[in-house]
């Protein structure tokens, strides 16, 4: 993850970008060897921030999604989760399934900030594209189940990281802020009734919707903390 998240950096910079944020967001948020990536590189680490991508606003020209997942559910896909593969069956907006990526996404959108490129396993690309047709997604593997998969050298996908970047970028005018449509009706579905009672308790403004569901409204994804 560290030399995929270095090539992303290197061709960013190299386009002409004066300013690379990373934000290592998964788990407890300190999985990167952070002096090998890019020296120019400004890093943004550990848990506890008030909402997803902490600092951004719309200053920033996109955003990419190095090592994300595939949806919870996701057949033949590498590790598929929706942030927290122990606790959430699924996370709805607006009725409709979505993953991390488009959530993770509509925050950044909010801002007007489009998702450039997403590095993921090819079920993790496809759903990319399936909410954002524009962004440019590398395959780093091809999935055949949470525990297995056919993967290119390490060599070979930080080169196509970089080769995808440079191309989003030369594509920025075609890139679009992915935002839903306000207000934001979400729903969460466990996976145990713990989980739920819990929730029901720590989660102000989320109402009980049946089974192992619970449901809100946001005014907008600025407000969604996973």
């Amino acid at each position: 993850a560290t030399r995929e998240t270095d090539a992303a950096a290197r061709a960013l910079f190299d386009a002409g970008a004066e300013k690379v944020v990373v934000w290592d967001n998964h788990g407890f948020g300190a999985n990167l060897v952070f002096d090998r990536l890019d020296r120019r590189c400004e890093v943004l680490l550990g848990t506890g921030f008030g909402r997803r991508f902490p600092l951004l606003d719309d200053s920033y020209a996109g955003v990419l999604m190095i090592g994300y997942h595939a949806m919870e559910g996701t057949s033949d896909a590498v590790l598929a989760h929706t942030y927290s593969p122990g606790a959430y069956r699924a996370i709805r907006v607006h009725g409709q399934a979505v993953g991390e990526m488009a959530l993770d996404a509509a925050v950044a959108g909010e801002l007007g900030v489009p998702l450039l490129l997403v590095a993921s396993d090819d079920k993790g690309c496809a759903e990319a594209r399936r909410f954002m047709p524009w962004v440019e997604t590398v395959a780093t593997k091809q999935g055949f189940g949470r525990n297995c998969a056919h993967s290119k050298h390490p060599a070979v996908a930080e080169e196509e990281i970089y080769q995808a970047t440079r191309r989003a970028v030369e594509r920025l005018h075609e890139m679009q802020p992915l935002v839903f449509p306000h207000p934001v009706a979400l729903e969460i579905e466990f996976k145990k009734p713990l989980q739920v009672l819990k929730a029901r308790i720590r989660r102000q403004g989320w109402c009980y919707a049946g089974g192992l569901r619970l449901k809100t409204e946001l005014g907008s994804m600025l407000e969604w903390k996973c």
